[in-house]
């Protein structure tokens, strides 16, 4: 009987121990977060808080709205999670995914997305971070927040700060043969988000502070003011020498961080999850657990509320994943339990 506790305290309590006392930061001398593998973690998490009737109703209701980029990503967690939505949302799925749809759907939008560099959904985001990727994006928003700056009016910090960050970056990438690349994707999807909307009010605050940090802005109104903002040409070249004396470093680990989002993700998701992003280091943790997601990042967020792979190692998520296997353990202990018994009444008759 002894051996039987023992056992059950080997393979319940002490993982069940080794779990929290991970969960709450005890072990992170001793054991690397990506040493416990976090797939069958979020599994665990997603089957207690989703089923296949709830996909398929996320699913109907995105087609309802004509929000197809979330239908798609819900039907991509059903997949992820062998769990079959309905035949009658997998026909509308079928139908909005016919070609012809898709270029109908696609091609204004991306239109939209890059003549404006807004837009609310996946082409529009693509487009407008298309044309940011060009020094025009950059160029027309220095013209416009610049403008404003000079008239002694508001002006967006976040946006023309960017803007100067981003010619810079894309001197370098010329000069480096690509190295500024990430820099470069990085303020751009920063951009479009900002624009959208998507960015929340601490993240913004944290930004603009680098961005103060990094350039000083005082010398910046000086430079736009000495130039005609309508010459796009002379434009580019003052903010370009001007340029040289911002401090990339400042800024360069957010920017890292946002362009692995946008690799993960895509950059229309990149701008969506920035919603969820309230500091630089949430920003780390999105972008970590879209490496490992992709494209559903922002689904599994929504249906979980964890917005770091972290916060799904947690000992109630091991507990779930017990119970998977929980009539094997129960007959295991069983059987060892029936073995012990049996050799007591055996010794007893002897």
């Amino acid at each position: 009987m002894r051996f039987v506790i023992s056992l059950v305290i080997f393979l319940i309590a002490l993982p069940l121990l080794f779990m929290t006392a991970f969960e709450h930061g005890l072990l992170d001398d001793y054991v690397q977060d990506d040493d416990i593998p976090v797939d069958p973690f979020i599994r665990a998490e997603l089957s207690e808080k989703t089923t296949s009737a709830d996909l398929s109703r996320r699913i109907d209701e995105a087609l309802d709205n004509d929000a197809y980029d979330d239908a798609a990503m819900y039907a991509e967690i059903a997949a992820y999670m062998d769990m079959p939505v309905a035949p009658a949302t997998q026909v509308r799925l079928e139908a909005e995914n016919a070609f012809a749809r898709r270029a109908a759907r696609n091609t204004g939008s991306f239109v939209t997305g890059f003549v404006t560099g807004t837009g609310d959904d996946t082409p529009a985001f693509m487009g407008a971070v298309a044309s940011d990727l060009t020094v025009i994006g950059d160029i027309r928003d220095i013209g416009s927040e610049g403008s404003k700056l000079v008239r002694g009016e508001e002006y967006s910090t976040m946006i023309l700060g960017l803007s100067v960050v981003g010619l810079a970056a894309t001197t370098a990438t010329v000069a480096t043969g690509g190295a500024g690349l990430p820099a470069r994707v990085g303020v751009s999807v920063l951009k479009v988000a900002r624009k959208a909307g998507t960015v929340t009010t601490g993240f913004a605050r944290n930004v603009t502070r680098l961005l103060q940090e990094a350039m000083n802005f005082d010398k910046l109104g000086d430079t736009l003011r000495a130039v005609d903002l309508a010459d796009t040409a002379a434009t580019r070249r003052a903010i370009s020498n001007y340029a040289d004396g911002v401090s990339m470093a400042r800024v360069m680990p957010v920017l890292d961080d946002v362009a692995a989002l946008e690799r993960a993700a895509g950059p229309a998701e990149a701008v969506r999850l920035m919603r969820y992003v309230e500091s630089t280091e949430d920003l780390a943790r999105v972008s970590k657990m879209s490496g490992k997601l992709g494209t559903k990042t922002r689904g599994i967020i929504e249906i979980t509320g964890k917005t770091s792979l972290r916060g799904f190692k947690t000992a109630w998520n091991l507990v779930l994943m017990a119970l998977e296997w929980v009539w094997a353990i129960v007959g295991g202990i069983g059987a060892l339990f029936a073995t012990a018994l049996g050799r007591r009444v055996v010794s007893r008759r002897s």
